[in-house]
């Protein structure tokens, strides 16, 4: 059963879109908080605070904790190609919209190119011409809906009929036009000092409707009632036969209730098992994410070429799933298992063209390196859902790796040795953190059998006592001599 579920707990919600060609299988996945809904598609009135004429950008205040960079590029209207310098000048307030969020240490980047999103269409004001969803195939229907468009959009405004606009009715394509058009005219109406937010999306649950429910959708299940009235009030507008798909559900954890909680924690793993037995593991890096294809426990049959291809195919299905389920933007580099024929590169290229369609965020296969590592590239929308849930571990400062016993122990003698008056004394004391502790205690040494402490005393001498400091950071050793 094809569904939308909507899971709203204290300002939290998780949104699954459950698809029916894997009956069962989540298609996409997300994750916000209300105090933290991404900022894709605000509108701001800015202020421009700085010109960079070598990098050919402005950075705009717009209210954010790092301004905006807005590039020559992204600026409207700059037919002849002028460089930023004499398009902007410094405390010029500007209207902008973010393109891309801010991500890590870099800040938001925005454009001059304006777009409204509607459930059928998508407004740009900007534009002045019409264009058509490519996944809508039937060429009868496509041009019609074009004709359609292009008698009734604004003169010097243009549109994007998305693939749902095959499934409207041209009054209720015409309604939306309509009210996306008067939205535009509002925000250009309330334009304030610098700086200001001037639009926001109606958030992450009614988005989640506008771009993936379909007639094809048999309900939308909810646990709570807080969007449940905004969620009718849309219906009404666009699908007014349809409200009756609206159900409310009977539990808290309505995941656990319909069993994709399992898919859902799956999404948060560095390994991932394919069902022939093979895995990938997920990486990721400030700059891009790296994906590796292990065969694991799978043996195949006795070809091994036919072995290895069948695993990176299965594998890719799996990696085109992940990326859209983790929402995984920016360069992505997949090492597969010895990729060396031509035939077998375009077998996987062929399988990824595949993989597209099913995709609503854009995303390119660029193809091969000379190291047989393909890359590809996603379009940044909104943030990954690590990105949401997680912050780089305190204990091992994003590495994901600690000091092992051996080095630890080693780290106490260049402590013990670069004070030789420690050595003057008979007993010492260790402090050192909770976490180290439990990864110190009762621990064999290099197969002696001895303790960390032991291990000590017998290397010197002395009586060794450890104990726990609570102040301590992680991989902090304090020794002191100890009084008797």
């Amino acid at each position: 059963m094809s569904s939308i579920v909507i899971e709203t707990i204290m300002g939290q919600n998780r949104i699954a879109v459950v698809g029916d060609e894997k009956p069962g299988q989540i298609d996409y996945f997300f994750t916000e908080r209300e105090s933290d809904w991404n900022s894709y598609g605000e509108i701001h009135m800015g202020r421009v605070e700085q010109i960079k004429p070598g990098m050919q950008v402005a950075f705009v205040n717009f209210g954010a904790e790092k301004n905006g960079l807005l590039h020559v590029s992204d600026i409207h209207g700059n037919y002849e190609k002028m460089p930023v310098e004499k398009l902007l000048k410094s405390g010029q307030e500007i209207i902008v919209q973010i393109k891309k969020e801010a991500v890590g240490t870099k800040g938001a980047r925005l454009t001059t190119k304006y777009w409204l999103p509607g459930h059928y269409t998508v407004l740009l004001p900007t534009d002045d011409r019409v264009y058509v969803s490519k996944k809508i195939r039937r060429k009868d229907v496509s041009e019609n809906l074009k004709e359609f468009a292009e008698s009734v959009i604004p003169e010097g405004m243009g549109l994007i009929l998305r693939t749902e606009a095959k499934d409207g009715t041209h009054e209720v394509i015409q309604k939306e036009i309509e009210y996306l058009c008067s939205k535009w005219r509002n925000i250009n109406r309330n334009i304030h000092m610098a700086p200001k937010l001037l639009y926001k999306d109606r958030g992450p649950v009614i988005n989640a409707i506008r771009d993936y429910y379909t007639v094809n959708t048999e309900e939308i299940v909810l646990n709570s009632e807080v969007y449940l009235e905004d969620i009718r009030e849309y219906f009404k507008f666009y699908f007014p036969e349809d409200i009756h798909k609206i159900r409310m559900a009977g539990k808290l954890n309505i995941f656990e209730e319909l069993n994709l909680e399992k898919q859902i924690n799956e999404l948060y793993a560095r390994k991932v098992w394919l069902k022939s037995g093979g895995y990938i593991i997920i990486d990721h890096t400030e700059a891009f994410h790296v994906i590796d294809v292990n065969s694991g426990k799978f043996t195949g049959g006795k070809d091994p070429e036919e072995t290895v291809l069948k695993i990176n195919l299965e594998a890719t299905e799996t990696i085109a799933d992940q990326m859209r389920l983790r929402n995984l933007s920016g360069i992505i580099l997949i090492d597969y298992i010895n990729i060396e024929s031509e035939e077998a590169k375009k077998a996987i290229i062929k399988k990824w063209h595949q993989m597209l369609k099913r995709d609503k965020v854009r995303f390119k296969v660029v193809g091969f390196t000379e190291l047989s590592i393909l890359q590809i590239t996603r379009k940044q929308q909104g943030k990954s859902i690590a990105n949401i849930n997680r912050h780089i571990c305190p204990v091992c400062n994003g590495t994901g790796e600690i000091y092992n016993q051996e080095a630890f122990f080693y780290k106490c003698l260049s402590k013990l040795e670069s004070d030789m008056e420690l050595l003057e004394h008979n007993i010492f004391k260790i402090l050192i953190s909770p976490h180290l502790k439990a990864v110190m205690d009762d621990i064999e040494y290099f197969g002696t059998g001895l303790t960390f402490n032991r291990m000590l005393e017998d290397f010197y001498g002395v009586k060794v006592n450890l104990e726990v400091d609570i102040n301590n950071e992680f991989d902090q050793i304090l020794i002191l001599p100890q009084i008797d």
